[in-house]
């Protein structure tokens, strides 16, 4: 039996079947297909979310990799690769030491059908300041919480429809160097029946800020009982729905401002803060809100200028998005 979560599929974008891939999916369903070495992803709950972190840590020296079948039959209109991350680490502000802010670094990924990657082949993933956070018994912590799923657009093309496909994790950053300054990436204890002899999960500690150019060596050290936690997303046109971003509230403070919205839609994701100079270019500020209430506050330093506009956004599991009307700063 191949471990994937197949959620069925149906756009303009055909997969061929493969000869001993996973079975063909229907056209009847709008939710993601996803593929993993876990049946069930919300099950990769090892080491991400709290207790030992047994080093599985993703950083400039460590990364992960998994072998993926082909992917299933079926008509898909967007792909994405993913993995579920936690623990980010802190350190104090310089500039206020009784706040802590994220150890500063980047994770990235890259899929391809074989265990090489190329600059083409890589993607960003996230920030580590968006991450949920370890906790310290010492002192607060802002945003610590559980592991989640991050995830990165990639074009159709990049996933392999006709053998497998090879994921990898690891950060371009020099400060992510050890499990002490660097994220955690979950991990399942059920192996996968889908891994062949020689195997479908593996680590490679000897990287220096990049994947594997060539396949020799690039499969280091082989993992026989745990299975990280890795994913591909393939979306069905079915999948579009609208995402509503309304009732933008954007209330001035001494120190800063405080933004209330509401989001309505099917499998909401995540939802989060956009600000302009001119209402045209639109970047993120502040941090992810998974569930409502959608409230953030906004310091000094990220509130919106005179002249400047601000809104709100949200993405459901299929990627796509809504956002609210503009707010233009007084």
């Amino acid at each position: 039996m191949i471990f994937l979560i197949l959620a069925l599929a149906f756009s303009p974008l055909k997969f061929a079947a493969a000869q001993s891939g996973p079975p063909a999916v229907s056209t009847d369903a709008v939710l993601p297909t996803y593929i993993a070495l876990e049946p069930d992803i919300r099950r990769f709950g090892k080491f991400a979310s709290g207790g030992p972190d047994s080093n599985w840590y993703v950083g400039f020296n460590n990364a992960w990799i998994v072998k993926l079948p082909t992917a299933p039959a079926g008509q898909f209109v967007r792909a994405f690769i993913g993995a579920e991350l936690g623990r980010a680490k802190t350190q104090p502000d310089p500039e206020a030491p009784w706040r802590r802010d994220a150890v500063d670094g980047q994770i990235y990924m890259a899929i391809s059908p074989a265990p090489a990657f190329s600059p083409e082949q890589s993607y960003f993933l996230a920030q580590t300041e968006d991450l949920p956070r370890e906790p310290d018994p010492q002192t607060n912590v802002a945003g610590v919480g559980a592991a989640r799923w991050f995830w990165a657009e990639v074009p159709l093309s990049q996933v392999n429809a006709s053998g497998p496909n090879y994921l990898i994790i690891w950060s371009p950053s020099p400060s992510l160097s050890a499990a002490a300054n660097s994220p955690i990436l979950a991990a399942s204890d059920q192996a996968s029946s889908f891994c062949d002899p020689a195997g479908c999960a593996w680590n490679n500690n000897s990287i220096q800020g990049a994947p594997p150019r060539q396949p020799e060596g690039s499969l280091q050290t082989p993992l026989s009982n745990l299975m990280p936690a890795l994913a591909v997303k393939l979306v069905p046109a079915e999948g579009k729905r609208a995402v509503v971003v309304s009732n933008l509230r954007v209330a001035p403070q001494e120190s800063g401002v405080i933004v209330e919205f509401s989001v309505s839609g099917a499998d909401v994701s995540r939802a989060w803060i956009e600000e302009s100079p001119d209402g045209l270019d639109w970047q993120r500020v502040g941090t992810f809100l998974e569930t409502p209430p959608y409230i953030v506050t906004l310091g000094a330093r990220a509130a919106p200028k005179s002249g400047q506009f601000l809104r709100a956004a949200a993405e459901d599991i299929s990627g796509d998005r809504g956002h609210s009307a503009a707010y233009a700063a007084p």
